[in-house]
């Protein structure tokens, strides 16, 4: 394991303590799942909907073992930490599936659909065989499903777990998500915990392409002690050396304050500030071109945008809302001219232009 030895110390202690005051849950609350959606998505070629599902495991090994997880991630929470049973997950999926299913074969448009965990899809303590087995046959029979996305750590991404996946889901579209966060060893090890290297990323990215599988791929924008002109270059960076590796899909996501997360401590402290949309829609200007987005696919659902906790601008109702729109556009387009549409001019700018280079 990679990683700055103090940093992970004090990120431990954080989780441990975290963990100790959240409560068990009850039958009840393990029947249903985290949460579920239908909403507008970007689909490889074309604007479709989406279908996510966030199942209620027992919540990512790293953030459980010894390391303590990566210093920005808080869905652990959503975890019941104890195991949950194969037949309280199949309920869950159950729930959310037979909830949407009607409206989802009933729609015209084409569908993706994300199977979220807080954790890793492979990893057989959080999801057992027969679970994913399961979901790929209910998965397989509807037919404007087009797509299926599921994350997982890079260490449980085995040739046998991607051959079953493969081979029972037919000739739908699938993408392993992986949080690389960014190229930069140092940074994603020293920084974001996150303990393992680009050499062990590009080797899972081989597999994964020789079992006709993509791969998409997260990048975490302005992680901590880092300021906005060396985030944008961290990521800027990031992107163009993902689409060189041949990733099928780059999600970039600007860091939110999550709870209970060293982040979050240092939030506390004024010695973290979430990334400006300024900086992002800098970063995509920078290292993509339009020819580029007919080679990958470019992704970016901020959590808490606008927000203080999430990526901001001024906390202005109108400077945030036409920020997030102008993103929106640009992904649900693919269309790089959008991020240059001007529907809010603010003041800000000026600010943010002093203090990029100092938080």
């Amino acid at each position: 394991m990679i990683s700055n030895r103090p940093l992970a110390i004090k990120n431990k202690i954080i989780r441990q303590d975290t963990l100790k005051r959240k409560k068990p849950l009850d039958i009840d609350q393990l029947k249903q799942p985290v949460s579920f959606w239908i909403k507008e998505d970007r689909l490889l070629n074309e604007i479709g909907k989406e279908f996510t599902i966030i199942l209620r495991t027992k919540g990512c090994s790293w953030a459980l073992g010894e390391n303590g997880g990566c210093t920005m991630c808080g869905y652990i929470n959503d975890a019941n930490i104890e195991p949950v049973s194969p037949s309280l997950i199949k309920s869950q999926f159950d729930f959310a599936f037979d909830n949407k299913i009607d409206k989802i074969k009933n729609d015209k448009e084409k569908y993706i659909l994300k199977i979220f965990n807080s954790g890793s899809f492979f990893d057989d303590n959080e999801i057992p065989k027969s679970i994913r087995e399961y979901i790929f046959e209910r998965t397989l029979d509807i037919k404007n499903i087009n797509e299926i996305v599921v994350e997982s750590r890079i260490e449980f991404l085995n040739s046998e777990k991607l051959i079953e996946m493969r081979n029972e889901l037919g000739n739908k579209y699938v993408e392993i998500a992986i949080g690389i966060e960014t190229v930069d060893d140092y940074i994603r090890n020293h920084y974001i915990n996150k303990g393992f290297l680009l050499d062990d990323f590009k080797k899972v990215l081989n597999r994964c392409k020789e079992h006709n599988l993509g791969v998409k791929a997260y990048l975490l924008f302005k992680p901590p002690f880092i300021n906005e002109q060396i985030a944008i270059e961290d990521c800027s960076n990031s992107i163009r050396s993902l689409i060189k590796l041949g990733v099928n899909s780059i999600s970039i996501n600007p860091l939110n304050i999550q709870k209970g997360t060293f982040v979050e401590y240092l939030w506390y402290q004024k010695r973290y500030r979430p990334p400006w949309f300024y900086s992002l829609f800098k970063c995509l200007r920078n290292s993509i071109n339009q020819h580029d987005l007919k080679k990958v696919r470019i992704l970016s659902d901020p959590s808490g945008a606008g927000t203080k906790r999430g990526i901001h601008n001024c906390l202005k109702r109108e400077c945030e809302n036409s920020a997030r729109t102008i993103l929106k556009n640009f992904v649900l387009n693919q269309d790089i001219r959008k991020l240059d549409e001007q529907i809010y001019t603010c003041e800000c700018k000026k600010i943010y232009q002093l203090k990029k280079w100092f938080n």
